[in-house]
């Protein structure tokens, strides 16, 4: 594996995530500038959506349903498909429940719905393999990014997704590239990576040095809008999804993975930190992740201490952690060392509806509050508000000054959670988690809060596939949790009784 050129960018000190929000210098001002020119604009390629033929569609839908799959049911399939996706794209309220009355009327279960549901009509065959910019509109999110189609890529099967973070240095060269040199340099990259793993998909989102890669909201977006985006045009497998950055892209990829624990796989990163306490607090949210940090001890950019301690706090909530330590290298790892590192996150696949979660946040946004099946809607005292400011932009991030937490194992169909500071949240089951034939039972710190069937259904799935991203996951029962306490009455008294 070639690295990024440029990877190490040492006038970015890389310390403190916070700081490399504000370290703008002149060089990388140009560069933000050149990469929002007009011509840098224009595709390298435009893959175009197709209607995928209904023998290979039903194909799809057999390899994802397995013995699940019912000849005599595969026009309701594609017919519940079809109505499936008109809710998934519509804008309007009305439409989609016109739509779930549709599919009820069908009769297919939802579980079967929610399996299939990942699959698009229109994935593109992706001819001639290559590199491909993306530059579309997704919801209320633009996404840049550059996707690499390896050459031996069919529609037919689930790819594994490597995301790429480069960094800033190219950019700031002397002299400055212009605006097709710049698309020369993220061309090549991707190339190179393709070329190197051919048995992978590659993205690599377009950097903006505005934001970075976050840690404001609109920094994360410039990569899971990506993310998110490019299973409309590749036939992804959500299980094994990897994250790689280095130096500045690698405190990226601490963050990003505490934040949106489900998208990711394993996370790669390179002589990166994450100093933050907000940041730190959020490091058991990794549970279901492989973490592989790499760090030399003559590293003089990050110093080496900052990622032993991330490694000892990830061991302490036994999260798995492969962290290779060198010396005598410095801040850039060599091709051998990063090719290491590729195969262990690549060695990895992740359980999609895993057995345990755990969950602590700081943050009010919904999004910050979902793992996988488990969602904190309310804590009980979240405590004062507190706002961060980034590149000097008001209200990038808002922080509650308490904390709240949230443990759950999942034993066929009993739930067991364990709670600190929550007073509203929500589980979600599918087929693959529990018996729907059965009663479930769940209990919160060792109290029985639910207990009794619970129904699929279609409305709740597609739902919660418009939060999360279609094909995520899918989900098709919801049980809330109130643990407020009962309001207490009193009896009316009047004077003199």
């Amino acid at each position: 594996m070639r690295f990024f050129r440029g990877w190490g960018y040492s006038s970015l000190r890389a310390g403190n995530y916070r700081d490399l929000s504000v370290l703008v210098t002149t060089k990388i001002l140009y560069a933000c500038l050149l990469l929002s020119t007009p011509a840098f604009a224009q595709p390298v390629t435009e893959p175009a959506t197709e209607s995928i033929p209904k023998p290979e569609l039903l194909a799809l839908f057999k390899r994802e349903l397995g013995d699940r799959y019912r000849d005599d049911q595969a026009e309701n399939y594609l017919a519940a498909h079809r109505l499936a996706e008109r809710y998934l794209t519509a804008t309007v309220s009305e439409q989609r429940k016109g739509v779930v009355a549709a599919i009820e009327v069908l009769g297919v279960d939802p579980n079967i719905i929610g399996r299939i549901s990942r699959i698009r009509s229109n994935w593109p065959a992706l001819k001639p393999a290559g590199v491909y910019y993306i530059n579309e509109r997704m919801g209320p999110l633009d996404v840049h990014y550059f996707l690499g189609v390896p050459a031996e890529y069919t529609r037919d099967k689930a790819w594994p997704l490597v995301v790429k973070l480069p960094a800033a240095d190219a950019f700031v060269s002397d002299p400055k590239p212009n605006a097709d040199e710049v698309q020369r340099i993220y061309e090549n990259w991707v190339s190179e990576e393709i070329k190197a793993h051919p048995d992978a998909l590659v993205i690599m989102p377009l950097l903006s040095l505005d934001d970075l890669w976050g840690p404001s909201y609109a920094g994360m977006n410039s990569v899971i809008g990506p993310m998110l985006h490019v299973q409309d045009r590749a036939n992804v497998d959500v299980s094994r999804v990897y994250l790689i950055g280095h130096s500045m892209s690698g405190h990226a990829a601490w963050n990003l993975p505490v934040h949106y624990p489900t998208y990711f796989t394993a996370t790669n990163p390179l002589a990166g930190s994450m100093s933050n306490d907000w940041q730190r607090l959020r490091i058991m949210n990794l549970r279901n992740l492989l973490v592989v940090p790499w760090a030399d001890s003559d590293d003089k950019v990050v110093k080496p201490t900052m990622t032993g301690q991330l490694v000892a706090l990830l061991k302490r909530f036994k999260i798995d952690v492969d962290f290779v330590e060198t010396k005598g290298v410095g801040h850039i790892p060599t091709p051998a060392i990063a090719e290491q590192c590729y195969a262990k996150l690549r060695a990895r696949k992740r359980d999609l509806y895993p057995h345990q979660i755990a969950l602590q946040s700081n943050r009010p946004e919904t999004i910050f509050n979902r793992i996988d099946w488990l969602q904190i809607y309310q804590p009980t005292d979240p405590g004062d508000e507190k706002k961060l400011f980034f590149n000097k932009k008001p209200g990038n991030m808002v922080l509650m000054a308490n904390t709240w937490n949230a443990q759950a194992t999942l034993n066929e169909n009993r739930i067991e959670l364990t709670t600190g500071n929550v007073e509203i949240l929500r589980v979600y089951v599918n087929d693959q988690m529990i018996d729907f034939a059965k009663p479930v039972t769940v209990a919160v710190n060792k109290r029985v809060r639910f207990q009794g069937l619970v129904k699929p259904s279609v409305d709740t799935m597609l739902k919660d596939q418009i939060f999360l991203g279609r094909g995520w996951r899918y989900y098709t029962a919801a049980i809330d949790i109130d643990l407020s306490p009962p309001p207490t009455t009193k009896p009316a008294t009047r004077a003199g009784l």
